[in-house]
């Protein structure tokens, strides 16, 4: 008897921590970016992406803006573009190859990848091309489960997106 009621107080004790059954659940941190599955599907996302990065390549080949880019940087480069009435604003080049036209062979780019906060990627690309060097640091974000470029970072310029909004508000300014 004394087993039977040992248990019972143990179970009544156990259900005191439980929490009620419409408490609220915390909210799922953003799941690290850094797996080896991860790190393939992003180097594969990049491959993807500066496959259609050499000289000539047909126009049909070259991805949509939004098979690219983060929503968010999408939305600053829309912004832009409408701020400055449909003429070219802030971006004159490819933020991809900082270039006008590709001249260059960029499929072969490598990248190194580096997991950062929030579930996020930086993927680093050193071009030691004599000519047209090349140096980017790519900020990769998850989109409906699939990798885009949130941001993009260069010599020139430390934030594309930044970059963008503030251009987009100076523009909005003027008369």
């Amino acid at each position: 008897m004394k087993n039977t009621w040992t248990w019972a107080l143990a179970l009544a004790l156990a259900g005191c921590n439980a929490p009620p059954a419409n408490a609220p659940q915390p909210a799922a941190a953003p799941a690290a970016a850094g797996t080896a599955a991860d790190l393939d599907q992003a180097r594969a996302f990049l491959a993807h992406v500066y496959a259609t990065y050499y000289p000539d390549v047909p126009l049909e080949d070259v991805l949509p803006d939004d098979q690219v880019y983060a929503p968010a940087l999408l939305a600053a480069m829309e912004a832009n573009s409408q701020a400055n009435d449909g003429e070219v604003g802030y971006l004159d080049a490819d933020p991809l190859c900082q270039c006008q036209d590709t001249a260059q062979d960029l499929r072969q780019l490598a990248f190194t990848l580096t997991p950062l906060d929030g579930g996020r990627l930086r993927a680093t690309a050193h071009l030691a091309d004599p000519v047209a060097p090349l140096a980017l640091d790519l900020t990769l974000s998850r989109s409906q489960g699939q990798w885009r470029i949130a941001d993009i970072a260069s010599s020139a310029e430390p934030s594309l997106l930044k970059a963008l909004e503030r251009d987009t508000e100076t523009a909005r300014q003027r008369p």
